[in-house]
């Protein structure tokens, strides 16, 4: 009953208390570099245009008042233009800036919020790219949430889409909105496949919908000349404004060298409702399980790791087929004869969530008909599979094991032998009725890499990926039964900003991959009692550059091969190794508390807070 209610009440907290229908802005912005002022007025009359159509938040981009320029003080010039037009149109405007710390004299990466009473609060970029960190001190401000009559707004600014925490620690909190400047270029001096021409955009473009948050994204158009850098940055353009499912409400062209014509000031408008409730969202905050989580409070450099790291060909088939549901024999046949016709070597194979009896219902009325017990017929069957093609296995399948049952999945050697076993670590609602659930997440060594588990739904929780990265896994194998109606959907990344064969797939799968910085393979089933939808897939590391870009299963029953190499270093992004050393593990902590304790109700109730109990 205590979990019940702490849910009720948690659900509440991490609403809106002014939820409300709001007309959004984003200004795609033309910056003078080194001409403070005249970016300031342009500022000023550009949130004035906005506000008189009717927009009450408007957000600008990074270093807008100043790129690259002469920094400013918060309160200080940008601010106080940034007031008077807030104060005369009842509006919220957000911009990015440098900011020069009136005390200390450091520099950050900043954003300030202001609304009709003045200034609300400013935000410091926690997560520094290999530029910002050249003059820039990280930020110290934590993640704070500011309590506004249009909702809850939280601030992010560029390379923060690099770590999944920094969406997580807002949402958390109880964001609705995530105002996010940005200032992604390609720099031409640089190779085409440079870590700083990473398309953040495309990034933040698959989050939304994954951790349920409104994201206004402004971005500068055209092309800056930065000569203290030696440098000349294009910058896209394409702003964006998605809903909390992750939808594309509106966006900007992408403006590029030979389309100048799209270098201008620009705004766009849409309506943003924080009051709708986003069932992803409250999924994820209700099956969360911060105990299995400690691993964010552990700073790690590996470096070792990688160095030693072999690459390895995969070539994986993932067995997507139409079940007979329950019907053990019958669907391991189907399935045997689907491999049979595969006729190029395989060293890996993925069948879907409770492969041999399909995506039925179990209940507690009914579990002790599906579920065996390991060394059962179905664990045998599959193991069978496994030695006669000589192929690694992940098999999965309702268990019965010591009283309890558990869903789980098996994961065989090229001989049949088990290597390791995953019990599903979180339940469903349905589930829960009448399963337990594993406590553990574990990394499997095998000569193929390093291979973790998700089962179904669970991918629904971003911790897990963010885990499973930390721990160094290669593979990420994905069992499913998915018809995209209880959740998730496809990639929509505005149109231009990536190449089309990248913006496609289901964009939970898709982030597992990117921001694990692990090869993930989904395999799914298609038809059947529930309809779903197949869609088996491979998802590389870095999509949206078109570096492996998903590579999805043509509709109907086939076994589908898949082909590529772990550890196949690219430079479009920041590496798994990167993405481990970077991370803000002294801003982590929130995530590892027992929401139902005193340290976390702390943290929610002050959300300007960076107090987390850390030290107590």
């Amino acid at each position: 009953m205590k979990k019940i209610l702490f849910i009720l009440l948690s659900s509440a907290a991490f609403a809106s208390a002014n939820a409300t229908e709001v007309k959004v802005a984003a200004v795609t912005f033309v910056s003078h570099s080194n001409q403070q002022e005249v970016n300031i007025a342009v500022i000023a009359k550009d949130a004035s245009t906005a506000a008189k159509n009717g927009a009450k938040l408007i957000v600008f981009p990074e270093e807008a008042s100043n790129a690259m320029g002469s920094p400013d003080t918060i309160p200080g010039k940008l601010t106080a233009a940034l007031i008077t037009v807030a104060q005369q149109y009842h509006v919220y405007i957000a911009s990015g800036m440098q900011e020069k710390d009136q005390k200390t004299g450091k520099l950050y990466n900043a954003a300030v919020l202001v609304g009709p009473n003045g200034f609300i609060g400013k935000y410091r970029k926690n997560q520094l790219n290999v530029d910002d960190s050249s003059d820039k001190t990280p930020g110290n401000l934590g993640f704070p949430v500011f309590d506004t009559e249009i909702g809850k707004i939280s601030l992010l600014i560029c390379y923060d889409d690099s770590q999944l925490q920094s969406l997580l620690l807002p949402a958390l909190r109880g964001a609705d909105i995530i105002a996010y400047p940005l200032a992604a270029a390609k720099f031409l001096r640089d190779e085409q496949d440079s870590s700083i021409n990473h398309t953040t955009m495309g990034s933040m473009a698959t989050l939304p919908g994954w951790v349920g948050l409104n994201v206004i994204a402004a971005d500068y158009t055209g092309a800056l000349v930065l000569p203290q850098y030696n440098v000349t940055a294009q910058f896209p353009g394409a702003s964006s404004i998605w809903d909390s499912n992750g939808k594309t409400l509106k966006s900007l062209p992408t403006s590029t060298l030979a389309n100048e014509g799209n270098y201008a000031d620009k705004i766009i408008y849409a309506t943003l409702d924080t009051s709708k409730p986003n069932p992803q969202r409250e999924f994820w905050i209700k099956h969360r399980r911060p105990e299995l989580y400690n691993m964010y409070n552990v700073y790690q450099i590996q470096n070792g790791n990688f160095v030693t790291h072999k690459q390895t060909q995969i070539s994986a088939l993932l067995v997507q087929y139409a079940p007979k549901a329950g019907d053990v024999q019958d669907n391991y046949e189907k399935i045997s004869q689907l491999v049979a016709k595969q006729d190029q070597l395989f060293n890996l194979a993925v069948l879907p969530y409770n492969s041999f009896i399909g995506n039925i219902e179990i209940t507690k009325q009914n579990v002790g008909k599906y579920a065996e017990k390991l060394n059962g017929n179905s664990y045998q069957l599959a193991a069978g599979l496994a030695k006669k093609y000589h192929s690694f296995m992940v098999f999965s399948m309702p268990e019965e094991y010591m009283g309890k049952y558990y869903e789980t999945a098996i994961l065989f050697d090229n001989n049949g032998k088990e290597i390791g076993v995953y019990r599903k670590s979180h339940l469903n609602d349905s589930e829960q009725a009448w399963a337990s659930a594993g406590d553990a997440l574990p990394i499997f060594n095998t000569p193929l890499g390093k291979i973790a588990i998700m089962l179904n739904d669970e991918t629904r929780i971003p911790e897990l990926t963010e885990i499973y990265g930390m721990k160094r896994a290669d593979l990420i194998t994905i069992p499913v039964a998915y018809n995209q109606k209880t959740y998730g959907g496809d990639v929509d990344i505005p149109k231009g900003v990536v190449p089309e064969a990248s913006n496609r797939g289901m964009y939970i799968w898709y982030d597992i991959a990117k921001y694990s910085q692990a090869y993930t393979l989904v395999a799914n089933y298609v038809n059947g009692k529930h309809g779903d939808i197949g869609q088996s897939a491979l998802y590389s590391l870095i999509p949206e550059e078109g570096f492996y870009p998903p590579s999805i299963a043509p509709s109907g029953e086939n076994a589908y091969l898949v082909r590529f190499i772990t550890n196949n270093l690219n430079g479009f992004w920041t590496s798994q190794q990167d993405k481990v050393i970077e991370r803000r593990y002294d801003l982590a902590t929130p995530l590892t508390l027992d929401m139902q304790g005193d340290c976390f109700k702390d943290w929610i109730s002050n959300p300007a807070s960076t107090d987390t109990c850390a030290d107590k």
